[in-house]
């Protein structure tokens, strides 16, 4: 057992959770008021000065519209940023969930009585490397050292391997509240290895709560002749009741909608609203769609037959809809498993890769030394258990064709390729005597250079003058087990060179991180 353990954090859009192993056994860490996991919702008091995170921003949140924020994870790895109170105090999204991660680690501290400093934390299969650098600024301004960045389905599949011996081929379908992640995993003594992913990091149970919201705005509208959509306050309301109504649907055929005094221009209404599972289910449908076309897209991609599938796992609390189990046992022939928790599920798992790189145990594993984890593969103690990832998106430069001199996008790591991936290619100079080379490093898979992610640029040089086309010019790419790129680029001919880490161009130094973390507001 170690001093300072790590535990294992699943960051969602809606709720988070915590997980330790201990005593051969995976936990879930209970928050400061008992519940087993967290909403990720941050509130800010700017009278106090401070902020409030989980259960309490949740319970001020219709009072306070305007200084509460939900799912923010959907904003990571963008410049957008969040204004919260009337004297617009601005966050970004890696200090809201850095301030998150905060509250997470204050509540595993004290329901272990140890101190923590590191962190397994999952992100979406379908994140970019923008997202996951966010994620990974997000466990420093939290103060937590992130040992590994580790994609949600991978972490599902291992919390239930954990539970069967069996060699199978497993669907994780996982659908949270703001995002949705496919991935097909082969599970084979102990090995699992993803053989690829596919997703959608804007679509997840909130855009099925959106809908409801539309529908009861359109209701009230033709029955009461009232607008609430440019009411803060009442937009609150109504999705708070959207989200209820939606749990109800999930147990229940028929749901009454009941708003006391909704608040609009003119007043306040009391609204009250049936709405039924079939209506639900046929104002929905399309999301749904979209979630089985990017399975379809995932087999596609991968060689594989919906035959081929032996298990299923639903993971994210949006799979609670009967239309999800339903319409993937009809498409894919499988009844979906009931083995895990679909809430808890990828916590547990992000907990089993922190014991895997403690040395501690896994659940039913002999107690035997630690086994450090080999480069290419994440190995337990006792040898058991190894995770084989990959990328969900390529990895590539612009190059310049030296025929037409059109700009097109060069592939250097394939996507679905296992990581940790190196990979490098040789290019050289334009024109003559050219002293630097700019090297445009991009993410995506589409043929269209402008159709791609441009991750960020950088210069090498200066370099000796030559003629064009003489220089040899090796760039070499080596993504690492969290999905990260580096890129570094050299002269051959006259060993001068020059490695970065590719960060999003709203990336934040040391220093940076530092000052933010000095400037972020107490928790409550």
């Amino acid at each position: 057992m170690t001093e300072t353990p790590t535990i294992g954090i699943d960051l969602g859009t809606t709720n988070s959770a915590i997980a330790h192993a201990e005593d051969d056994d995976i936990d879930i860490l209970p928050a400061a008021m008992g519940d087993r996991t967290t909403p990720s919702v941050v509130a800010f008091d700017e009278m106090a000065g401070e902020a409030l995170v989980g259960r309490q921003a949740v319970n001020q949140a219709v009072a306070h519209p305007d200084r509460t924020v939900f799912a923010v994870k959907r904003f990571m790895g963008t410049e957008e940023t969040i204004l919260l109170g009337t004297r617009a105090c601005e966050f970004t999204p890696e200090e809201l969930s850095g301030l998150i991660l905060r509250k997470l680690k204050r509540d595993a501290q004290a329901y272990l009585d140890r101190s923590i400093e590191n962190a397994v934390i999952t992100v979406p299969a379908y994140f970019n490397d923008r997202q996951r650098q966010a994620t990974k600024h997000a466990g420093a301004l939290a103060g937590l050292d992130v040992d590994r960045i580790i994609n949600e389905p991978t972490a599902a599949c291992l919390a239930y391997g954990l539970q069967t011996a069996q060699n199978k081929t497993v669907l994780v379908y996982d659908l949270g509240g703001g995002t949705f992640d496919s991935s097909l995993i082969e599970i084979t003594d102990g090995v699992f290895e993803v053989i690829g992913t596919n997703g959608d990091t804007r679509l997840g149970g909130n855009d099925w709560d959106a809908l409801i919201v539309e529908w009861l705005e359109d209701r009230i509208k033709r029955e009461h002749d009232i607008s609430v959509s440019d009411t803060p306050l009442a937009e609150s309301r109504l999705f708070d009741a959207a989200q209820t109504a939606k749990h109800e649907l999930s147990t229940r055929r028929t749901t009454t909608i009941t708003i006391p005094f909704l608040e609009h221009e003119d007043g306040a209404t009391d609204i009250e609203q049936t709405l039924d599972r079939e209506t639900f289910e046929r104002m929905t449908h399309e999301l749904l769609d979209t979630t089985i076309e990017r399975c379809e897209t995932l087999f596609d991609q991968a060689g594989y037959d919906r035959s081929e599938i032996d298990e299923i796992l639903l993971v994210g609390g949006a799979t609670r809809m009967p239309q999800v189990r339903r319409r993937i046992a009809d498409r894919f022939g499988v009844e979906p498993s009931k083995r895990i928790n679909p809430d808890e599920a990828v916590a547990i798992g992000a907990a089993a890769q922190a014991a895997i790189l403690d040395g501690e145990p896994l659940p039913g594993e002999p107690q035997q030394p630690h086994t450090s984890p080999t480069e290419t593969a994440l190995v337990s103690p006792s040898d058991n258990v190894v995770l084989l990832d990959v990328t969900p998106q390529s990895f590539g430069v612009e190059l310049i064709d030296r025929q037409t001199y059109e700009p097109y996008y060069h592939v250097v790591i394939e996507r679905n390729s296992p990581i940790p991936a190196r990979n490098s290619y040789m290019t050289t100079t334009a024109r003559d005597n050219q002293t630097e080379i700019e090297i445009p490093v991009y993410q995506g898979h589409n043929e269209r250079l402008e159709e791609n992610e441009l991750l960020d640029s950088f210069e090498l040089g200066p370099i000796p003058q030559r003629p064009e086309g003489v220089p040899n010019i090796e760039v070499k790419f080596i993504l690492d087990e969290n999905g990260i790129l580096n890129v570094s680029a050299r002269d051959v001919d006259h060993e001068i060179g020059d490695a970065i880490e590719i960060q999003s161009v709203f990336g934040f130094t040391d220093d940076e991180l530092s000052v933010m973390q000095q400037n972020l507001p107490e928790i409550r």
